[in-house]
């Protein structure tokens, strides 16, 4: 933990509602800059700026879709690499056909999670 750089010799003491001590929480935890209560108030009373990290809470949902999409798209491509590699080992053309049919669901399921990204950035586009 980094020290003081100013040593702060005059104490003062403050009372605060539940409810204040509550708002100064939420801004503490979303601050950049201060760790302490106290650090929070001094930059406040002396007209500091505040720098807040604030989150959309809208997007929150789609984020933790597009997420989803993204691990069933990976892992589909690797099925897809994997059927690729075998049908590039085999010679024999009856084969080759075995390998291209095991590739055509996974083509089909890729589709779908393309046809559902598109959906989500559509939404994006009317959330702005």
């Amino acid at each position: 933990m980094k020290k003081r750089t100013v040593n702060y010799l005059i104490r003062k003491t403050i009372r605060f509602t539940p409810t204040e001590v509550e708002k100064l929480g939420s801004l503490l935890s979303r601050s950049a800059y201060c760790q302490t209560m106290s650090e929070l108030v001094r930059d406040m009373l002396f007209k500091k700026k505040l720098t807040l990290n604030t989150r959309n809470e809208s997007l929150e949902k789609i984020r933790i879709e597009l997420g989803i999409l993204r691990n069933e798209l990976n892992k589909i491509g690797v099925n897809i690499n994997q059927i690729t590699h075998y049908f590039h080992m085999q010679a024999d053309p009856k084969e080759r056909m075995f390998f291209l049919k095991e590739m055509l669901p996974h083509f089909d399921r890729a589709n779908a999670k393309i046809d559902a990204l598109h959906v989500l950035i559509e939404g994006l586009k009317i959330l702005k």
